[in-house]
């Protein structure tokens, strides 16, 4: 098999870590649906309301720091942004919670190195991040690793800064790919709220297709590399 599909340093990709891409989704669909359903999203856009300005920047400053502290999971405030700011509000609020973080976590690694690692993720994280470095070298390896592993952008964010790749090219490619899914599931916060039906089953099919379409396409690209 060629070194450069081989992300993992030796393990291939099994249809696991997918499903586990596809389980974070599941999670934050289901805490977006219990914050606007059993807390009531009237009450909580009343707060959002009286918070002001600040409301924004508090899902901001919550997001970026999902993706400097990796063992917290981030996914569940992109649907909740949907649900109370709307889609094109809670998309940029998001996303720059995301550019935030990422630019935080790549520069980190860069500078600090593997020791800083240690201090923001779990021991189980940084093996598979000093594995997925050593293949991320290459612009068309970075970019396929990326889209593999679209369901861990801290991750991705941190070892990203342990390679050779320039902090523009990063962002570009992590961001890119990264506000599709965002997007989506934005969408998805706001459809649940709006009572949009059409919207909500359409949100979910497009999802779950891009989801097994990517999947599929990494396992064909291993077959062919193999």
């Amino acid at each position: 098999m060629s070194e450069e599909i081989n992300f993992l340093g030796g393990q291939k990709p099994s249809w696991r870590d997918a499903a586990k891409n596809l389980l974070f989704i599941a999670i934050a669909i289901g805490v977006a649906y219990w914050v606007t359903v059993e807390v009531g999203i009237d009450d909580v856009r009343a707060s959002v309301a009286h918070a002001g300005v600040y409301a924004p920047l508090i899902i901001i400053l919550l997001k970026a720091t999902t993706l400097v502290v990796v063992p917290l999971g981030g996914t569940p405030l992109y649907p909740i942004a949907g649900a109370l700011f709307g889609f094109w509000q809670g998309l940029g609020i998001t996303l720059i919670g995301d550019i935030l973080g990422s630019s935080i976590a790549f520069y980190l690694s860069r500078y600090f190195g593997r020791s800083i690692l240690r201090f923001f993720m779990s021991s189980g994280q940084v093996p598979m991040v000093e594995r997925l470095m050593e293949k991320m070298g290459e612009r068309k390896t970075f970019i396929k690793a990326k889209l593999f592993f679209a369901g861990f952008p801290e991750i991705f964010a941190y070892a990203a800064g342990l390679t050779a790749v320039s902090f523009p090219f990063f962002l570009l490619v992590h961001i890119g790919v990264h506000a599709v899914g965002a997007a989506l599931l934005v969408l998805f916060g706001e459809a649940l709220v709006s009572g949009n039906t059409l919207a909500f089953i359409g949100v979910g099919i497009v999802s779950a297709l891009l989801a097994f379409s990517g999947i599929w396409w990494f396992h064909a690209d291993l077959k062919r590399s193999a």
